[in-house]
Formats: structure tokens, sequence, C-alpha cells
């Protein structure tokens, strides 16, 4: 296999971390993603930038881009995972970065699904618009299929106030697979903005035949989304999923919202904001809300700059994303606490985020019972000593929480406990 156990116990046991990361020495990383199939197996996604000299413009930089997509799979639960593989065939057509992170899932038949912005050359148009591309490897991860285009290509011509000059966009996306193995790709698009001022529509697009066709997208939300502030998708229960967004309100807040969507009719509920204080902001905050699910209790994070004290904010829905609970503070002590990330394993809830408190940016960790209440304390991932931040979180097949992260422009994994004596060992 290509790389060791990342183990806690590697990490906690020398200050001087000598495990060696996912992502090539010689590439550019960022932006990982993370997902576990019902089969146990673990698939680590993120963006990456080849060398300068192994660029050719006109050949592999393709418009304004010139990243691509990799992927490591672990067949044995999160130990160990196979060398990293590359997704896209044609180079650098991946508009990837962690405000509009490519997302991957994996369905019980064994197939891996990835959804991403690509940038494309319009063909009337003779300019660079972002696109929702999809692609998936029925064979395990060796190999994917050609990417296609799976968003309207519309003839609107937003390039004078869309930022790097886009005509359209369909970006921001999220992706999940329902209970029913149906795959839902959602993003936020542009086609019906008129200027700068204007807000963002929400589209969808669904598989049942496990990604070899889609249906045409439709629209979810005219406008109110905020155009730049990347969507989350999960399953939520037997028929239906959770998407969550930023709604921009009439007196210009832009808070976290979940909408409730049935996986066979596409019916949506009225969104409902996640907690805390109003945030007014006239740009757009570039900050996702996450959210994780067990039965009908709903848990979400995300940054909120409209509080007293800006950093991420934790709230619990009992009601299936109906209502929420008055958001708190996932780290009142820190000077900076960002990109959060959570993930449920049927007993805890484990919160993740980069944080700085003393120095650079650093993970931290907390754990919460399926009542939203915090047990233990905050942890802090012993990463070495570069900047770390942007973890991504899943629970694994064994009860224990997979991690990953980006650190000095590599992609790292580790695993973490999955209960809450194990996380009292580890606490600050």
């Amino acid at each position: 296999m290509f790389m060791k156990s990342l183990s806690l116990a590697l990490l906690l046991g020398s200050a001087a971390w000598a495990a060696e990361p996912l992502s090539p020495a010689t590439h550019k990383a960022l932006a990982p993603d993370l997902t576990v199939n019902a089969k146990g197996e673990v698939a680590l996604l993120w963006v990456d930038r080849a060398p300068e000299e192994q660029h050719v413009p006109g050949k592999t930089d393709n418009h304004l881009s010139y990243t691509d997509l990799y992927v490591a799979i672990s067949r044995d639960g999160g130990n160990t995972f196979g060398a990293p593989n590359k997704i896209n065939r044609e180079s650098g057509v991946v508009w990837g970065q962690q405000v509009s992170r490519p997302r991957i899932v994996g369905t019980p038949n064994g197939t891996w699904h990835v959804a991403y912005t690509a940038n494309e050359m319009h063909p009337k148009l003779g300019k660079s618009a972002l696109t929702a591309h999809y692609t998936r490897s029925t064979d395990g991860g060796a190999t994917f299929a050609p990417t296609r285009r799976i968003s309207t290509l519309t003839d609107a011509d937003m390039s004078a106030v869309i930022h790097g000059g886009f005509p359209s966009a369909a970006a921001f996306g999220a992706m999940t697979a329902a209970a029913d193995g149906s795959i839902h790709v959602a993003w936020i698009d542009t086609r019906l903005m008129k200027s700068e001022a204007d807000t963002g529509g929400l589209y969808i697009t669904v598989s049942r035949d496990d990604g070899k066709t889609f249906s045409t997208d439709r629209e979810i939300y005219a406008a109110g989304v905020c155009p730049c502030c990347q969507l989350v998708a999960i399953a939520d229960g037997p028929a239906g999923l959770l998407l969550s967004a930023r709604q921009v309100s009439a007196a210009g807040n832009r808070q976290a919202s979940v909408t409730r969507i049935d996986a066979k009719t596409g019916a949506a509920s009225k969104p409902a904001e996640t907690g805390g204080a109003p945030w007014q902001i006239s740009a757009c905050p570039l900050k996702p809300a996450v959210l994780a699910a067990h039965g009908d209790t709903v848990f979400a994070a995300s940054y909120n700059g409209g509080e007293e004290k800006p950093g991420v904010y934790f709230s619990v829905s009992k009601d299936d994303g109906a209502t929420f609970s008055r958001a708190v503070p996932v780290h009142p002590d820190a000077a900076v606490s960002d990109a959060p990330a959570i993930a449920v394993n049927g007993r805890f809830v484990m919160a993740a985020w980069h944080g700085k408190t003393t120095g650079g940016r650093r993970v931290f960790t907390r754990m919460y019972d399926l009542t939203g209440q915090p047990v233990g304390g905050i942890s802090e991932l012993p990463a070495g000593p570069e900047n770390a931040q942007n973890p991504v979180l899943a629970a694994r097949a064994d009860g224990k929480f997979q991690i990953a992260w980006q650190q000095a422009e590599r992609i790292y994994t580790t695993v973490l406990p999955g209960a809450p004596t194990d996380v009292a060992s580890v606490a600050k």
C-alpha cells in the first residue's frame, strides 16, 4: 500500500511528526473531501496543482485554471490508502478551491461519484464559463469515466461583473447519495442574475441509474442565495436530503439555512435558519454551513461574522431541520475559528475546525452527544509546525472518525477516536 496508517498514537507520541502525507511532494494540494461507502471503504479527494514546468499554455492550461483532481482509496476502513489516482483525463479543467470544494460520495454497489466545478470555453461567447461536471468510477476507483457537464450552459454574459470574467457560473456545488441510491448534485447558478447586486439561484439534478444519466437541471430557488457560499448536501432518512446554503434576506443578512428536499418528488421545504445572530454583510462571506444527521436530529456548524465574537457556531434541530436551537460557539477562547466539519457515528458527533490560539492555524476537534451537548474538552491535532487547516470528517465503519486536512500544501489523514472516554484522554 502507498501509505502506512497515520495512527492517533503516532500523532500524539512525537512533536516531530514523521508520517507521510497522501498528496505528491512536488504538487500543491488543497480542498480535501472525505467519504465512506457502505463497504467501509474510505475515499479521500483533493484539488491538485502540478509543478509549473508541467503546464503548457494552450495544452495543459484550460483557460483560467490548471488544477486537477486526485483521489486515494482505502480498502481497509481508513488504516492504509492506495496510491493517488488522477480523476480528470483532460488536464487543467478543474476550478477547485477551498470555497468551491469538489465532492465525492460512494454508493452501496461500489461506485464512486465525483462532482466538481469545471472551466469550459463557451462556444458562442468565447469566454471561460464555470459549469457543473460529474464523473464516476465503477471499478473501485482504479479508473474514472470521461467527465461530463450536468448543468445547462446558458448564453447569459455576466463577465463584466462576475469576479474572474466568467460569463456565467454553476459553481459552489454539493452532492449526496440518497438512501434509495439516487445521486443528487446541486449548485449555485447565475443564469437569472442581471447585475452584481442580484443574488444567486439554486439548481439541482438527479441520477436514478447510478450516474449513467442525469435529469435536466431544475430550479429550487430562482434567487435569494448568496452567490459564492458553497452548498452542503447530506442524505436524510429513507426518502430525502438536506441542503444547506446562505439565504440573503431583504435586510442583507446572509444566514446559514437548511432546506429539506424529497428525494423522489424534488419538493423543497421553506429554508430554516440554523441559528445565531444576523450577519449583515454586503459581500459573499465564502463560508458554507456543514451538516450531519441522526434520525430526526440534524447538527449544523457554520462561521457567523454577525456574532459579538465571530467564529464557528454549532446548533441542533430535533425536528428534522424544521427549526434549530440557539447556536453556540465551538471554541469561544480562540482568536480565530473557521472552516468547520462535522460527522456522526451513531453515538456521538465529532466537530473539527481550524483556529488560532497562539501562533498559526491549527486543527481542533470536540465531541458532542446526540442531544448536542459537548462531551469532554477541545483537542488540538498535533500536526507539526506548519499551518494546519480546512479539515473534513467522516464516520468510519468501526465507529471511529476519519479526518483529513491541508497542511503546507499537502493533504494528510488520520483516525480519531469514536467514544468520549478516548476523547477525554487526549483533551487539552
